[in-house]
């Protein structure tokens, strides 16, 4: 699945009138599918039918095979040889390679960006750490509207810390191995064991400040491996 990797930078929707006019519609069939895959909504092993994709999506047939036929080799879809397309299978195996790698990468990040980070992306840090800690999230539902922004501003702090490594390669590489980690969340946790990941922000924002390398490693070694613990006792793989 990470063979072929690529600057997953989402298209948001928020763009002008004119603006979202001129993106093709095989583009925005990829990026509505994809976001969809990812969170969860359609669940792993879906059969996607083109006649009932039509109507969710309200996009015609040939624009929604060329964004299937873009996410096969992302890893996402799964081509049945002339019987349709499925959503990608997940498994525990896969998850603990994805968990792996983001230790690989994150740690390498912060590392770096603890080394290069200067003033400006000290402030940038804290400010993704307000936006996020004062959104109020403990009702919030999986696929609620709240959710969906807590997860863009726990994306942005992500984003913030690890924007300081200065490398463009590394970053890509983080992030593409977070959405494809992002969907396991998605898929086998509750709301609630997603949002306590909110927790260990302090800490990492304090660790980056007082330039702790190995403090702030530690915590990201720590997080991800809870995480790969709660996936595995999910049951859901």
């Amino acid at each position: 699945m990470l063979e072929r990797i690529r600057d997953f930078s989402a298209f948001d929707g928020s763009s002008d009138e004119e603006s979202v006019s001129s993106v093709p519609l095989s583009q925005i069939a990829w990026q509505r599918l994809r976001d969809d895959i990812i969170c969860g909504k359609l669940r792993p092993k879906t059969r996607l039918r083109i006649g009932k994709l039509r109507e969710t999506y309200n996009i015609g047939a040939s624009p929604l095979r060329e964004a299937l036929s873009r996410l096969v080799p992302d890893g996402f879809v799964v081509s049945l040889d002339r019987r349709g397309f499925m959503v990608a299978p997940i498994s525990l195996r896969e998850f603990r390679e994805l968990t792996d790698l983001r230790k690989l990468l994150e740690k390498e990040a912060a590392k770096l960006a603890l080394a290069k980070g200067d003033d400006v992306w000290e402030s940038q840090v804290v400010a993704s750490l307000h936006r996020v800690s004062k959104l109020q999230t403990r009702s919030a539902g999986k696929m609620s509207q709240t959710m969906r922004e807590w997860e863009t501003l726990n994306e942005a702090f992500q984003e913030a810390l690890f924007s300081g490594c200065m490398s463009v390669w590394l970053l890509n590489f983080r992030r593409t191995v977070y959405f494809y980690a992002k969907r396991y969340l998605r898929v086998c946790l509750p709301a609630a064991a997603i949002r306590d990941l909110q927790r260990d922000h302090r800490a990492m924002t304090d660790a980056a400040m007082a330039r702790d390398v190995a403090r702030l490693q530690n915590l990201i070694d720590d997080q991800l491996e809870r995480i790969y613990r709660k996936v595995e006792n999910s049951g859901k793989l």
